[in-house]
């Protein structure tokens, strides 16, 4: 009889575990696809919707996004963004700085004129006074054409040009750095909202299992120590959202600053931009990726063009011992006025003394004096010309400009400036200069290999860390899938449910992670490679 009853308990417990694993299979296939892609609302709407209470007062208003696809913020720092804004200004400097070295192949040519007016006793030769009262004028017009110079001229032109391909490197690495920068600031902000995304998400799931406790604890299959640890969890859940939402509005802040954006712009990017992206392939031998880097990195070009700069300073420097020459011409006039003017006065010519005949008197002149002599008076008349005592007559004069034109040419040889002291000092601190810059070339081009390879082996890390994160979701989400069920049916604990819960939201985090940090480091390897730009960061 006592074994018939057994029977009867077996078999009774048979059928238990029968209809639940059979209620289990079903529960799976009804609740798998609400637990792995649970629908979930957007940030804001969680925001507006006041599920987490009050949250953290913002300094931007979030009901106003700029919806933002990493293509177009890569655009817009290209056209706004200020660092690259400095650098197109220098380039703009160099470019006319070669045009002014390119001058000086051409004539320089001056106009001038001056007018004077002299009145009062003036003292000529520093011997003799002179009373004057007139006007002087002077025009002229000069060219002058200093077509040697030894070879300062030629050489400086050639290293300002060396000079302007710089700058124009320069501009193009920073072009690179800006839009490296901007993608891994719109990855940082991307990867702040899909952290919201998640811990939305993991909300809601707290939002289940502490109304599936609650629901246990009525129906008297759970207790009030699992209600409270559910409650916990999704306090803690509201707290990191809270946080999470600080450090999405910081991300914002920080990519607004470089798209030189007004910085309380709410941006929203693009969700589709939150995927693998591989924009190089690294399935190629180390030596041809460095290669590649070192034909294309634009501060290897740029360090190369100022030492062939510096190389023409050389150059230029020894033009301190060579000769100069100048040819060079002019066309003016000097007058007493700068227009034509005629000028008529009165004038009374001299007499000569006649005798009775009519001829001229020539008479003896006494032109010695005593030795000692100062009285002056009694020294005989040097002419028998009489002074003033002509027939007055009238006069015209031109006194406008008389034209005057001269050429020439002209050799300087300054031999040793300060006894050749100074231009050797110019040509040492060429020639080091020189030096300094060739060093740089050496240590760009360690840094752009120690760069290069770096990023090989970030970007290989990361692509098994993504194989990685994958396994974990779907680990986490099928043991969070279990727990569930095992709770719902009486045969697992709370404790367990909770633990598979945050194991299932640090999975997503991580995932997430992940997905950035590979992206950013293909972009960190096209950036060590000299192959940013925005249709290689945006490329499908």
């Amino acid at each position: 009889m006592v074994y018939k009853k057994y029977n009867l308990l077996f078999l009774f417990i048979v059928f238990l575990l029968t209809f639940n694993f059979a209620y289990s299979n079903a529960a799976v296939e009804n609740n798998s696809s609400n637990i792995i892609q649970l629908k979930t609302s957007t940030p804001d709407e969680i925001f507006k919707s006041g599920e987490f209470g009050t949250p953290i007062k913002l300094e931007a208003r979030i009901d106003v996004p700029m919806e933002l696809s990493l293509e177009e913020a890569l655009n817009l720092a290209i056209a706004q963004n200020l660092d690259v804004e400095l650098a197109k200004h220098q380039k703009d400097i160099d470019k006319w700085r070669l045009w002014e070295n390119l001058s000086h192949y051409l004539p320089n040519y001056s106009l001038g004129a001056s007018s004077q007016r002299f009145d009062g006793t003036f003292l000529v030769g520093g011997v003799f006074a002179v009373m004057s009262q007139t006007s002087n004028a002077n025009a002229f017009m000069r060219f002058d054409y200093p077509f040697f110079q030894g070879g300062k001229g030629f050489f400086n032109t050639l290293a300002a040009n060396k000079i302007f391909k710089s700058s124009r490197e320069n501009l193009s690495a920073s072009m690179k750095d800006i839009l490296l920068l901007v993608t891994k600031a719109y990855n940082q902000l991307l990867r702040e909202e899909a952290q919201l995304d998640v811990l939305a998400k993991s909300f809601e799931e707290s939002k289940g299992v502490y109304e599936l406790n609650q629901a246990l604890e009525k129906e008297g299959a759970g207790t009030r120590f699992d209600v409270l640890q559910s409650e916990v969890q999704l306090a803690e859940q509201e707290q990191s959202f809270i946080v999470q939402q600080a450090n999405f509005r910081e991300a914002a802040i920080n990519l607004s600053k470089l798209l030189n954006l007004e910085q309380g712009t709410h941006i929203k990017p693009s969700q589709a931009d939150l995927t693998v992206k591989k924009l190089f392939n690294i399935d190629r031998p180390i030596i041809e990726i460095l290669k590649t880097a070192f034909d294309n990195r634009p501060e290897i070009k740029k360090a190369r063009l100022e030492y062939k700069a510096q190389r023409n300073y050389i150059a230029a420097a020894y033009s301190g011992f060579l000769p100069s020459a100048n040819f060079y011409g002019q066309y003016g006039g000097t007058g007493r006025v700068f227009f034509h003017r005629t000028k008529i006065s009165q004038v009374i010519p001299d007499a000569i003394a006649l005798d009775a005949s009519g001829n001229p008197i020539v008479g003896m002149i006494n032109r010695g004096r005593v030795l000692e002599q100062t009285n002056l008076s009694d020294i005989t008349n040097v002419s028998d010309v009489i002074k003033g005592a002509g027939k007055p007559f009238l006069a015209s004069n031109d006194d406008s400009l008389m034209a005057s034109r001269f050429i020439g040419v002209q050799v300087g040889w300054n031999i040793g400036e300060g006894l050749g002291l100074a231009t050797l000092s110019k040509i040492s601190q060429a020639r080091n200069q020189a030096k300094l810059y060739n060093t740089n070339i050496e240590k760009t081009n360690q840094q752009v290999e120690q760069e290069v390879r770096s990023a090989y082996l970030k970007v290989q890390t990361t692509e098994k860390l993504l194989e990685v994160a994958r396994k974990r979701v779907n680990a986490a989400a099928e043991a969070l899938r279990l727990a569930k069920l095992r709770l719902e049916n009486g045969i697992g604990i709370n404790t367990e449910l909770l633990n598979a819960q945050k194991q299932y939201s640090g999975a997503l985090g991580s995932q997430v992670d992940a997905i950035i940090a590979y992206n950013n480091t293909q972009a960190d390897l096209l950036h060590s490679l000299g192959l940013v730009s925005v249709e290689s960061l945006t490329k499908k």
